[in-house]
């Protein structure tokens, strides 16, 4: 007689992904990312409350998945000075730029403390101090209240990798200092193109995943001490939802769902946030008188979609101020954003426009990935005031620069000028597609859909495990190597 014998499932690694913004829900849940890591590995998502109030349909996270915080100090003196340094080191205009901004009705007091923080980053930005600095803030954060609780969390989850989707959100940047000091692997995903030259020094990293050469030159020239095979470019799923069929309606269904008559046409405005465009609702209004009064523009509907993290009161009086005026927010009839359904009214919306407004936003790329004519919105309506200034300057800050460079959007310094490319791309929406292009391939990378599958394949190389399901020592070779070494 036969005995059967049972052969036991090989290992499967363990990884622990992190998920504290609705963006990243997006980039991990929506885009599928979960479902497919979880074929082969045994996958954490910890998210955070925020984030789980935008999660997807079927992925509801429970108590044990909630993302642990940690306590920062009121004041921090040395982390202010760090950041300032860090900005100098490497020339980012971002700092400067928002620096500006937000002293914005400080007084006397405030003002001479930036100067001297100025002055103190002179130094600071030098070796030895800067190095100095960058010890002592680890030092610190990883005294910090909390932490404990997440190192004891990640010693009992035990994973092979821990993966940030958001590493500028401080309790992401905890565990991957938290997993550092455990020995545990990490690979941070770089969110948005803005994350490393706008949102101050993060923890390192032993893996990135980035969208593209640019990226890539971007993390190595801020974190010299990196090694080039450890950056991976992969893209985003972000724009994988754009070459996806079932994210993009045809123009029927998505005229149909903003609630636009059959054969509209529009513009759509994507709006910023009440921080930094406090008048914003005033310009909206403006610009809908405008294209009214012109001829190629007088039949289109200016389609506002706020900021999805906007204060959407300050949007409340507004909708149907304008017969030409149609609000439509950019959260899913559930009142989530980070959904499928959320996501589809995005793409779609984006891709049947005849053009797309914004002020310094990723919209910008969002557009261009689909060929939709950009403009920017360089100014407000009081023109000199601090709010003028700044929607200027925010088109020339590090991560920015390149976009208006490009050629790929127009900038527009007026309201004039704002009707003016309107009419221009509504007239030919071939115009600087070239550019669009170019733009795409610089700032992207790779936007042919693959990024969620390439994801997939580097997270289960640094889990040690391979396709087959079986441990393996992973062969680090970087996806698109010659698109990361100079």
């Amino acid at each position: 007689m036969s005995t059967l014998v049972q052969v036991p499932a090989p290992p499967r690694g363990r990884v622990v992904l992190l998920s504290s913004t609705a963006w990243g829900i997006r980039n991990v849940v929506v885009s599928g990312l979960l479902e497919r890591l979880r074929e082969r590995l045994d996958v954490r998502l910890l998210v955070s409350s925020t984030a789980n109030n935008a999660l997807s349909e079927g992925c509801q996270a429970g108590a044990d998945d909630m993302l642990l915080s940690v306590t920062g100090p009121p004041h921090d003196p040395v982390g202010v000075l760090l950041d300032a340094s860090f900005a100098r080191r490497h020339r980012l205009r971002s700092y400067d730029i928002f620096g500006r901004w937000n002293q914005r009705g400080r007084g006397p007091a405030y003002r001479f403390s930036r100067l001297v923080l100025k002055g103190l980053s002179r130094v600071g930005a030098r070796e030895p101090v800067l190095g100095w600095l960058v010890a002592s803030e680890h030092r610190r954060a990883l005294r910090r209240p909390g932490m404990e609780a997440i190192r004891a969390q990640l010693r009992a989850l035990a994973p092979d990798l821990v993966v940030s989707t958001a590493s500028v959100v401080p309790d992401e940047a905890a565990y991957a200092r938290a997993a550092g000091q455990l020995g545990i692997p990490t690979l941070g995903c770089i969110l948005s193109f803005d994350n490393l030259t706008s949102r101050g020094r993060q923890p390192p990293f032993d893996h990135y995943a980035v969208w593209g050469r640019r990226m890539a030159d971007e993390v190595l020239r801020l974190h010299p001490d990196r090694d080039p095979s450890q950056v991976h470019v992969t893209g985003t799923p972000q724009f994988d939802l754009h070459r996806t069929a079932g994210f993009m309606h045809s123009r029927e269904a998505t005229l149909a769902l903003l609630g636009l008559s059959a054969g509209a046409r529009y513009v759509l405005y994507a709006a910023n946030c009440a921080q930094f465009t406090p008048t914003e609702p005033e310009l909206v209004r403006a610009l809908c008188r405008r294209l009214a009064t012109e001829a190629a523009t007088r039949r289109h509907v200016l389609l506002l979609r706020p900021h999805p993290a906007d204060d959407r009161a300050r949007w409340a009086g507004i909708a149907g101020s304008e017969p030409n005026l149609v609000v439509v927010p950019p959260q899913g009839a559930d009142g989530r954003f980070g959904t499928v359904e959320a996501q589809v009214k995005l793409v779609s919306s984006l891709a049947h426009a005849d053009v797309c407004l914004n002020m310094a936003s990723t919209m910008s790329l969002d557009a261009a990935v689909l060929d939709v004519p950009v403009i920017c919105v360089g100014f407000a309506l009081a023109r000199g005031s601090e709010e003028d200034r700044m929607a200027a300057a925010c088109h020339q800050s590090t991560h920015y620069a390149p976009v208006t460079a490009s050629g790929g959007v127009q900038l527009a310094t007026s309201l004039n000028t704002l009707v003016s490319a309107v009419v221009e791309y509504v007239r030919d929406p071939a115009r600087d597609r070239e550019a669009r292009r170019r733009l795409v391939s610089d700032i992207c990378g790779l936007v042919d859909g693959g990024a969620t599958e390439r994801i997939r394949r580097l997270i289960e190389q640094l889990a040690g495990t391979s396709t087959s399901g079986e441990p393996s020592r992973p062969s680090l070779e970087p996806v698109g190597k010659a698109a990361v070494l100079r």
